[in-house]
């Protein structure tokens, strides 16, 4: 079963460094960004939602973090499948496996024995706040994508994406492995839904 996990979000924005040379400057290609300068310009923001879009394979692990200021609730979604689904890819991961690490790099969620979880199942307690919130926007998760919601506490976390592989990181799924072994994921991390 999965283990519960909850936090608040906390975005740093480093400073970027000031272009020595003439004609050198970055410009923002949008009205929405501004670029900090050594003014004393703000370095923290808070978010609701952040996500990463990559590619995993049996060769190429996904790796990320985020760092939670306070504990709160947080909803998370590795979508696979449901990318093909809703038009966004169609080299998409299959069932993709996900493990989250504190900061001490102790694996912080296990199911059915295995490190980490596989499968976003809408009858699940731990998983059922997740994939009604998602539905309620017509963007629903597939149930071979892989979810979560719980409570964080305050601190720093990394998380990896690889494929399902059955007797490796998977006992739950009758075909055991994804299929196909490598694609796209989307992995989102929403806080206070």
């Amino acid at each position: 079963m999965k283990s519960e996990m909850v936090a608040a979000l906390s975005l740093c924005l480093a400073g970027l460094p000031a272009w020595a040379e003439a004609g050198n400057e970055k410009k923002a290609a949008t009205e929405g960004i501004r670029f900090l300068d050594e003014s004393g310009a703000p370095k923290s923001a808070s978010a609701s939602t952040v996500g990463a879009r990559a590619v995993s394979s049996n060769s190429q692990t996904v790796f990320g973090g985020f760092e939670l200021s306070q504990t709160a609730t947080v909803y998370i979604l590795v979508r696979g499948n449901s990318m093909g689904t809703l038009g966004i890819t169609s080299n998409y991961l299959d069932a993709p496996h996900v493990r989250i690490f504190n900061a001490a790099n102790q694996d912080m969620v296990t199911q059915s024995g295995y490190a980490g979880f596989n499968d976003c199942d809408p009858t699940s307690s731990s998983d059922a706040a997740v994939y009604n919130y998602y539905s309620a926007r017509g963007i629903a998760p597939s149930t071979r994508d892989t979810c979560l919601a719980g409570i964080f506490n305050a601190g720093a976390y990394t998380f990896s994406v690889t494929p399902s592989l059955l007797n490796v990181n998977n006992a739950l799924r009758s075909s055991g492995t994804s299929g196909p072994s490598a694609g796209e994921i989307l992995f989102e991390v929403k806080l206070g839904p």
